[in-house]
């Protein structure tokens, strides 16, 4: 699988992530913010991996290797430290996967707020990869 197609599935599962949202308007379904929440860290995941696999990296396996590999990725390209991807990475895990989705503790107006910044994230991955084939 390539970046392309790696970022096209992360902005697929945003997609998805808002989707749940506006079915759980309709239905009031508390497990659609917990879809919700899972869809949009996914999102995050893909478009992490998008990133490392385009600058070359292998495609991580786990978490802990996600994270390491952006601190590798730190010291090689000065702009992923100035958008602090790795700690922005940590911080959806922990809201949208472990509060969002395993705890069920997140309101829907926060979820949104996650969602938006899943969203500036992809976008900042976008940018980073642009900047790097030039």
């Amino acid at each position: 699988m390539n970046y392309t197609s790696l970022l096209e599935e992360a902005r697929k599962a945003l997609a998805l992530a808002f989707e749940e949202l506006r079915e759980f308007h309709k239905d009031k379904e508390p497990l659609r913010l917990r879809d919700a929440c899972e869809k949009g860290w996914l999102a995050v995941v893909l478009a992490t991996d998008a990133l490392l696999v385009e600058l070359g990296f292998e495609k991580p396996k786990s978490y802990a290797e996600r994270r390491a590999l952006l601190r590798e990725l730190e010291k090689k390209l000065p702009k992923v430290v100035e958008l602090g991807l790795r700690d922005r990475f940590g911080a959806r895990g922990y809201y949208l996967h472990i509060l969002g989705y395993h705890e069920g503790l997140l309101i829907e107006e926060e979820i949104v707020e996650e969602l938006e910044k899943v969203k500036k994230y992809v976008e900042d991955i976008e940018k980073v990869l642009a900047e790097a084939k030039y």
